[in-house]
C-alpha cells in the first residue's frame, strides 16, 4: 500500500516549477501582444501622414540650398491651400451626400451629381499640384531631383499597407 502512494504523488522538484513556467509564458505572450499593438500605432500615424507632411519627410532627407528649399516651401504651401480648397469644398457635396442618402427614397441624380463635382475638385486639386510639384523639381539640381523623386516613390511604397502592396498589379 505504501509503495502505490509513492507512485501516484509526482516528483518533489516537479510542481513548483509549473507557476514559473506558467509565469514565464504569460510574460511572453503579453509582450507579443504590447509590440503588436505598438507596430499597429505606428503604422496607423504613419498613414494618417498628410501629403504635405510625408514630402517634408523626404525632403528632410536632402540637404537642399537656400534657393531649393525656398521653392520646396512654396509648393507645399500651394499643396496645403490647394488641399484645404478642396476639403472645403467637398465637405458640404459630401453632406449632401449622405442626407440624401438617409431619405426613403434619394434622389439618384443629385448624388451623381454631386458625386461628379467633388471628383472634378480632387482633379483639379491633382493637376494643380502636380504643377507645383513640376516647378518645385524644376527648381532641384539634376542629383537632387533624381534623389528626392527616388524617396519619394519609395516613401509612397512604405505608406501603402502590405495586404494592398500584393494586390497591386
Amino acid at each position: 500500500m505504501s509503495a502505490e502512494v509513492g507512485a501516484a504523488t509526482p516528483r518533489r522538484g516537479a510542481l513548483p516549477r509549473l507557476p514559473w513556467i506558467l509565469l514565464i509564458l504569460s510574460v511572453a505572450l503579453n509582450l507579443c501582444f504590447i509590440g503588436g499593438a505598438l507596430w499597429a500605432r505606428h503604422e496607423a500615424w504613419h498613414a494618417r501622414l498628410t501629403p504635405a507632411e510625408r514630402f517634408e519627410t523626404v525632403a528632410g532627407e536632402l540637404s537642399l540650398t537656400p534657393d531649393e528649399r525656398a521653392a520646396f516651401d512654396r509648393f507645399i504651401r500651394t499643396l496645403r491651400m490647394r488641399m484645404r480648397h478642396m476639403r472645403e469644398s467637398n465637405e458640404p457635396l459630401i453632406a449632401e451626400i449622405w442626407s440624401e442618402l438617409a431619405k426613403p427614397t434619394p434622389d439618384d441624380a443629385a448624388i451623381d451629381r454631386n458625386i461628379d463635382e467633388a471628383a472634378a475638385n480632387r482633379h483639379a486639386f491633382q493637376v494643380e499640384t502636380s504643377h507645383a510639384l513640376r516647378a518645385f523639381l524644376a527648381a532641384l539640381s539634376p542629383e537632387h531631383r533624381s534623389r528626392f523623386i527616388e524617396l519619394a516613390k519609395n516613401r509612397q511604397s512604405r505608406d501603402v499597407p502590405p495586404l494592398l502592396r500584393q494586390l497591386a498589379p
